[in-house]
């Protein structure tokens, strides 16, 4: 069962599932005037969709790992556990059954909306992982901004189909019009973060696996402009995010949520921190320290969703 769990990276899972709980609850019920669930998305259909996103996910794990057992042999020994405690014709129906699953029940939520047209953003997202893995990733800096968008998909699913929703009731929807130009922005601050640290993540982790992806022919940014080149281009994402982040206090100046603001003096710092450190890192167990570094900022960044709830 421990295998299993790592197998289909549960920290990663746990993560969406919570940034999906907080994108509802914490930010669209709040800036909205709703209680939990009293409008938008029932508990029925909000389940549906983080089944769904959970679902396709794992499925673009197992087809990742899969692609790249032979490299992970070198890069991450011991770790892919693809044709090892897990046949290789296993993880295959694996990646079927969850991704058949979790578009199935993103195509139920669609028709429960009467949005059957959006169900192929289910497809879209489980037909991308499947090409990144086959393909995208080994083609610079294409699977790095597949990956990161993808990572990004989870807060703004919430908010479109919670505003599908809500357009099903007219009366609500009248009633928190006003409301949507906060939301829009609040869900692309996060959605713009989130894009950032996994464009940031990505390019780390690209640097960390040089060496097998190289032998393998995987002809990742790493490999084909160097470490150096590669580790410019990181400390660049990390300053654009610096920057990002100081955009948004100063957002959040202005709208006079104060501990928002302060909170963010966090971020910079560890931004900062990564700015740093990355310029220093020179060897494979730096870059991987680094990369574990990017998960606690995406963290730090995403528990932040929760004082939203205190601030409208």
């Amino acid at each position: 069962m421990v295998a299993f769990l790592n197998l289909i990276r549960w920290p990663n899972l746990a993560l969406i599932v919570v940034s999906m709980v907080l994108v509802l609850l914490s930010v669209l019920n709040p800036v909205l005037g709703f209680g939990s669930f009293q409008a938008g998305l029932t508990q029925f259909e909000f389940v549906l969709l983080v089944l769904s996103t959970v679902c396709i996910t794992i499925g673009g794990y197992l087809m990742n790992d899969y692609f790249d057992m032979d490299a992970d042999r070198l890069n991450k020994p011991g770790k892919n556990q693809v044709g090892l405690k897990f046949p290789v014709a296993s993880v295959q129906v694996l990646y079927w059954f969850f991704t058949v699953i979790g578009v199935v029940l993103g195509v139920w939520l669609c028709f429960l909306l009467n949005q059957l047209t959006y169900s192929l953003v289910f497809v879209f997202a489980a037909g991308l992982l499947w090409f990144y893995s086959e393909r995208y990733q080994c083609i610079p800096l294409v699977g790095n901004v597949v990956i990161a968008f993808l990572s990004s998909l989870s807060f703004g699913l919430v908010w479109l189909f919670y505003f599908f929703a809500l357009r099903n009731d007219p009366a609500a929807f009248t009633f928190v019009q006003s409301g949507f130009p906060l939301v829009n922005r609040l869900v692309l601050i996060y959605m713009g973060f989130a894009f950032l640290v996994s464009l940031l993540r990505e390019i780390i982790k690209d640097i960390e696996d040089i060496e097998g992806d190289e032998r393998y022919g995987c002809g990742t940014f790493a490999v084909s402009f160097g470490m150096i080149v590669s580790r410019r281009l990181g400390i660049a994402v990390a300053i654009i995010a610096l920057i990002f982040s100081v955009w948004t206090q100063l957002f959040f100046l202005n709208a006079e949520f104060w501990l928002l603001f302060g909170y963010f003096i966090l971020i910079d710092l560890l931004l900062i921190t990564l700015v740093v450190r990355l310029w220093q890192a020179n060897s494979k167990a730096h870059f991987h320290r680094l990369a574990s570094f990017t998960k606690l900022l995406m963290l730090v960044g995403i528990l932040s969703m929760a004082l939203v709830y205190f601030e409208v």
